[in-house]
């Protein structure tokens, strides 16, 4: 087999291209043989005749398989970057996501760095919202609910290892839940259709947490409806709630967070000019 930078990167690609497409591929591979392997894009593209090292070598042979099967490769490499930050990911967390990014960054762009705000995260997974919260508001106190155990140990691992004091706590926003107020809830709640589950690909359904993904395909906005009927008796006033939504559902999420009662009720499109946010004020 030839072990050259250059060659490998590229069979590689043509390996994986029929599973995943060229673009995203490349992607993978980048992420592998930058974060995995430790040879950065620069480094492959002035250095296309270098010699993998043979422990390079053992460890793309290891890594190949396992994407073959569709295994994301922030599972075999054992993180993912949000926002330029490492977070810890495993099969009880969803990967992180640009559309979240764009989420995070919203909330960073819409509110007072300088005051003292109370936070939540409901749905925290990785943590990787509350998390960028608490680091972009050095004053605020962020608070992150996962209903799975695992996902909240993963969420503590992260917010130790990024230097952050985010409380983490075991809860289902569908029960009962502590009486604190807030000054502002986020969720990147589960949206997605179980009629949706056939179009998406096998290293996602396959690998991340149903329970963080689909809803059924009768009450979509499950989720939503009962943090927005929170809302009423966990924001302060003035207070703020803030999506993540499936695509399809912005009108919808519009129209029910203003027939309860919130106002300044926007929707937001990521990058990709689909619409994926949405923002309510609580008077």
């Amino acid at each position: 087999m030839n072990h050259k930078v250059s060659a490998i990167y590229k069979e590689s690609v043509l390996l994986l291209t029929p599973i995943y497409g060229e673009r995203e591929a490349e992607s993978i591979l980048n992420l592998l043989f930058e974060d995995h392997l430790g040879i950065t894009r620069i480094h492959r593209l002035t250095n296309p005749e270098k010699e993998l090292s043979e422990s390079n070598v053992e460890k793309l042979q290891t890594a190949m398989p396992q994407l073959l099967k569709n295994i994301p490769v922030q599972h075999i490499i054992g993180f993912a970057y949000f926002m330029d930050r490492k977070y810890l990911v495993n099969k009880h967390t969803l990967i992180p996501r640009p559309e979240t990014e764009e989420l995070a960054g919203l909330i960073l762009d819409e509110n007072d760095h300088e005051k003292a705000l109370d936070m939540l995260d409901i749905g925290t997974g990785t943590g990787c919202i509350a998390i960028s919260l608490a680091l972009g508001f050095s004053q605020a106190k962020v608070t992150g609910w996962d209903i799975s155990e695992r996902a909240v140990e993963i969420a503590r691992q992260n917010s130790q290892a990024l230097g952050t004091s985010v409380i983490f706590e075991v809860q289902d926003v569908l029960q009962e839940v502590p009486p604190k107020k807030y000054d502002l809830i986020v969720s990147n709640p589960p949206y997605i259709p179980e009629t949706d589950r056939a179009d998406m690909h096998e290293n996602v359904v396959g690998f991340e947490p149903e329970g963080a993904l689909f809803v059924p395909n009768d009450d979509p906005l499950i989720f939503y409806r009962r943090i927005a009927e929170l809302g009423f008796t966990r924001l302060n006033p003035k207070g703020k709630l803030y999506f993540e939504i499936h695509e399809d559902f912005g009108l919808a999420m519009k129209e029910m967070l203003e027939e309860k009662g919130y106002t300044g009720v926007e929707v937001f499109q990521d990058l990709n000019s689909k619409d994926r946010m949405v923002r309510a004020l609580l008077i």
